[in-house]
């Protein structure tokens, strides 16, 4: 019983380290090499695109993928370091992504989720669903 206990206690442990395992997945250190693909930029993007954001979680998705970017400009161009996470399968992508910055929105090329300015806040469009709130985490 005792030996229960204590499994039960590490598991327990083990998965809040898991779920807190830094609120945010992208850290300073992953965006702060060059660039592998750097954006299109149709037009300059809006300023409150620019740092880095992960998603709010959605309260209508039982297990919602988990989305965080961070639009750069290195060297007078601009790109996009992008986590997505599955959240049914915990699949991920972490890694510089191509992109489209058209004003107000910019486009990743990994999944086609759009990124956009409104009411000062910035959201997010899947091609699935949307809008979504982006937080910013810097």
């Amino acid at each position: 019983m005792h030996r229960t206990v204590v499994i039960l206690c590490l598991m327990a442990i083990s998965l809040i380290a898991f779920a807190c395992n830094g609120l945010n997945a992208l850290k300073q250190q992953d965006y702060s090499g060059k660039p592998t693909h750097y954006a299109v930029v149709n037009k300059e993007p809006n300023p409150r695109l620019v740092g880095c954001y992960l998603r709010s979680r959605p309260s209508q998705y039982r297990h919602p993928n988990r989305y965080e970017f961070c639009l750069v400009k290195e060297s007078g161009q601009y790109a996009m370091f992008y986590f997505v996470m599955n959240g049914k399968t915990m699949e991920t992508f972490k890694d510089w992504t191509p992109a489209t910055i058209d004003g107000d929105s910019v486009t990743a090329g990994y999944d086609g989720s759009r990124y956009f300015v409104q009411d000062d806040a910035v959201w997010q469009m899947t091609t699935s669903g949307g809008p979504h709130r982006m937080l910013r985490m810097n």
